[in-house]
Order: C-alpha cells, then structure tokens, then sequence
C-alpha cells in the first residue's frame, strides 16, 4: 500500500445535508454516513450568488469574493460586454496549494473548479477547463499515463449534461471513471494532500430534481424503467460509493475533509430581468439574428440584441445575479454620466427592490451595491450591484424575448447553504448548530495539518472541534509577501485568458448557465 496522504478533501459540487441527511438515515450512503459520524459537520453560508466560481475560489484561498475577485464563470466586469473566461490566474490573491508548496507540502489535485491553466505546484494536478484543451494537467504526461492504466480522465467540460436525459447513468460512470483515475494516482504518486471535486450530484440535481420531488410544481412521472425518479438517490449513491473507496486508501490519521461549493434545492422559475430593464427604458434593444461583433452570445435573443448605446444598465453574465451600469469612460458604449450614477443606482434598485413572484412573495430581498455586497481589494472586478434571492427558488436571465416569468430550465437551482465536515484525530464529532462561512473550512484543516497561512484572509479556524489545545500555526508574515508564493502558469499556457467559443458556450448552454 503506498503511503496515506496526510490530508484528503473530497469536493461534492452542489452538496447539501438538505438530501444528504435523508438519505444516510435511510441507510443508503453508508460511507458518508460513518464519515460524517466519525467528523465534526456543519451547514455552510457560501457566496452570493451560490455558484460554483466563487464557491470553490472561495474555499481553496478562505477569502470572500471581494478578496479573490473570481465572481462567475466569465468575467463580469469586461468592458466591451464581451465573454472573457476566468480562470486560475485571475484569483486576485494566493492559494491554500500555494502555501502549502510554501511549507513543502505535496500536492494531488483534480478536477477543482476554476483551477486551470495547471500550476508550477509540487505534485500533480488534473485542472478543470472551460475550454477545449488536452493541456489540463501537470505533468504533461499525466493524461497519457492514466488512459495507459486504463483509468481515463476526461475533462467536466466534455462529460456534463449535454440535453440527452440519458445522462444520469453516464453520471453514474463518470463518477466511477474519477475515482478510478484518482485511486490510480494515490497509487503511483503518493502526495501529502489530495483533493478531488466530484460534479455529478449538481449537474443531475439541475435536469432531474422534478422527477424525484414530488412537491415539485412541473413533477411528472419519469418514463419505465428510466431510474429517473429516484436521479437524486442514484447519483448520491454513486458519490457514497466513491467516497467509501477513497476513504479506503487513507488511515486514521489523514484529515479528511467533505465539503461543497453551494447546496441544491426545487427550481420553479426564471425571471428576465433584462425584459423588466426595457420596459423601465434602463435597457434597449434592436432588431438582430445575433449578438452585436464582440459582444457575448447572451445579449441576443429571438431575433433582438441588446443596444448598448441606448442602455443604462445590464446583467452582464447569466447566473450572475449582478448588474452593471454601462458607465462612460468604462464600458466601450457607456451611457451613463458619473453624475447620473447614483440616480440610475436609486432607480434600479427601487424597481427590483419592488418586483414580486408569481406567488406574490417578493423576489430580492436586497439589491445591493457592490462596495457593500463585496467589501475587498477585488471588488473592482465585480458587478456594479448584486440581486441578493429572497427566493432561492427563481432564476434571474437575461431573455429579451417571450414572458418576463417562465419555468425555470434547471429544475434544481444553487441554494446558499452548503456542506463542510472534517474527520481527524483531533477533531471533536457531532454537527455544529446552525452554519460557518465557507471561509473557515480552509484555516480549520491546515491547523488540523499544523500548516500555516496568511494573515489576510476571511476565515478563520473553527477551534471549537478540536478535543485538545490544538495550536494555531497561522497567519505567517512570509505568506502574505507579493509574489511570494504565486502560482506560475505553464510555459505553453496563452497570456491571456480565452474568449467565448461555441464549444464552451454551447456546453453551458445545455448546463442552463447560459
């Protein structure tokens, strides 16, 4: 048996105890159930928005999004209304992978979100690209050795939901071929960390959830012998299965950690808030088969596109929950003077304020600048004002065309609330009361590692699950130098990040991202 690392993390993209905990007392997880036995567990507040960008951003550097920068999948703040791709160079700060190779730590990891292009790390590592490419890993050779060991990784972006309901069982094997690669890598390239992201409970909570939840408004009965009525429990089960094998390739000693980018819950609803804009005539439009040159595929709609020389304010990407004031001097075709920037943020703000829900219920419980939403050095880099959901159920896009309220696409949407658990030597058992930030996940398993980090981060270690004085080694002064510990992108990664191409976009597309 190769060494036990001395640290494995086990992401669950969308993981919440809301499904999690139902499913382990009816005995159907029983990996998960003994680990979150044997850890400390607690509810976890994440980003607004929920989304797996900042989600995952946030975890691996326990700062906020005001302090990383990374806000959604594109950036948001392009100022040609472009589709520029975040990726891992945009993290506007360091990385737990950076201070840990800081320490002399080696490295293990898969298949994090926002984690490519791959980094200078000692170690491993198999990246999560938003683009078509084989240069996802380091070393080169990585994708060779593995399909040479019959334990092929594929990329997420080539093996998520592509609109075939079929995928649920291809969901099930994906999460089989994972764990095939990582056990392979665990094998043969012992490390002293080893995190995986394992994506599948989010993709099928999106496209199945109505099929299991019988108090979902568009449930219908899933076609014989399909599974499809019991998606959630099959891909959890998948999930049980591979956290059970990985559990088997560490000891007693290895910290493990369980936790998750933003939770799940029903979707009912998408709100056009772009509709809603126009009518206010914050937003025009004109007639157009697509976008206006450069500008992203989401601005255009059944034959309109946004006029951006006649518009005040925009969501500049889908999923975002953010809005942006086309400012002159910032945007290519800004319209609004500096004078008028707090009059068009008081307007805006007040008709979203006041917008209710096909229930009645209002939709945002708050429509928040961004200073104030993202207080941090990278707040620049987010959009103007944020939609905080009062229901987590509704979706707000950027349609131009049809009704402002239709069924949302994603039967399942992002929910704030997330997962964290932390099995050790150290740590007390039992599920804290009510949530810690996500923040806080990161500083509590390096001080379970006895591994430091810098003095400029959000959260904090959650001491209160330790059964002794387990000392506290962070925050470190050489941690926070400039550059001091930054990762370097390869050699033959492009110098700046790719734009928008019909792969990518169509892929997020089928998601419903987009």
């Amino acid at each position: 048996m190769p060494p036990s690392p001395l640290a494995l993390v086990i992401g669950i993209d969308g993981g919440t105890f809301d499904l999690i905990d139902p499913l382990v007392e009816r005995g159907l997880l029983p990996h998960i159930g003994r680990l979150l036995t044997a850890s400390a567990s607690s509810r976890t507040t994440c980003t607004w928005p929920a989304h797996t960008a900042p989600g995952w951003s946030t975890f691996v550097s326990a700062a906020d999004p005001g302090n990383h920068g990374i806000y959604q999948f594109y950036d948001t703040q392009d100022p040609g209304y472009g589709a520029q791709i975040t990726q891992a160079g945009d993290l506007g700060r360091s990385s737990a992978w950076d201070w840990l190779a800081a320490q002399s730590y080696t490295l293990g990891l898969v298949n994090i979100p926002m984690s490519h292009p791959p980094a200078d790390l000692p170690g491993y590592q198999i990246t999560w690209p938003l683009e078509r490419t084989l240069r996802h890993c380091r070393p080169d050779s990585l994708l060779r050795e593995l399909a040479k060991a019959r334990a092929h990784f594929q990329s997420d972006l080539a093996t998520m939901f592509h609109g075939d309901m079929g995928y649920l069982d291809q969901a099930e094997r994906n999460v089989e071929a994972r764990i095939r690669s990582v056990r392979h890598l665990m094998t043969t390239r012992p490390t002293d960390v080893v995190m995986v992201v394992l994506t599948e409970a989010d993709r099928v909570g999106h496209h199945y959830w109505h099929y299991e939840d019988e108090a979902h408004p568009r449930h219908e009965g899933a076609p014989a012998d399909s599974g499809w009525e019991r998606a959630l429990t099959r891909v959890h089960r998948a999930l049980d299965n591979a956290v059970g094998e990985l559990l088997d390739m560490v000891d007693e000693d290895t910290v493990v950690t369980l936790v998750s980018d933003h939770g799940l819950g029903r979707g009912r609803y998408a709100f056009s808030v772009h509709q809603v804009l126009e009518e206010a005539g914050l937003l025009a439009t004109e007639p157009g088969d697509g976008p206006a040159e450069a500008t992203a595929s989401w601005f255009a709609d059944g034959g309109r596109r946004v006029d951006f020389a006649r518009t005040a304010v925009y969501m500049p990407v889908p999923g975002s929950y953010g809005l942006n004031l086309n400012l002159r001097a910032r945007q290519t075709r800004g319209t609004v003077a500096p004078r008028d920037r707090d009059r068009v943020t008081a307007e805006v703000t007040d008709l979203l304020g006041g917008v209710k829900g096909p229930t009645g219920e209002p939709v945002f419980r708050a429509v928040l600048p961004r200073q104030e939403a993202y207080p941090g050095g990278n707040v620049e880099r987010a959009p103007d004002l944020l939609l905080v959901p009062a229901d987590e159920s509704v979706l707000p896009v950027t349609s131009l065309t049809g009704t402002l309220w239709t069924p949302s696409a994603q039967t399942g949407l992002h929910r704030h609330e997330g997962i964290w658990a932390q099995r050790s030597p150290r740590v007390r058992p039992g599920r804290l009361p009510g949530t810690i930030p996500l923040a806080d996940a990161m500083p509590t398993l390096l001080t379970d590692l006895g591994a430091a980090w810098p003095s400029d981060v959000d959260g904090r270690p959650r001491t209160e699950v330790f059964t002794e004085d387990v000392p506290v080694p962070g925050p470190h002064r050489r941690l926070v130098l400039p550059d001091a510990v930054a990762s370097a992108p390869g050699p033959a990664d492009p110098t700046e990040g790719p734009g928008e191409d019909d792969y990518t976009s169509s892929r997020l597309r089928e998601m419903g991202y987009l």
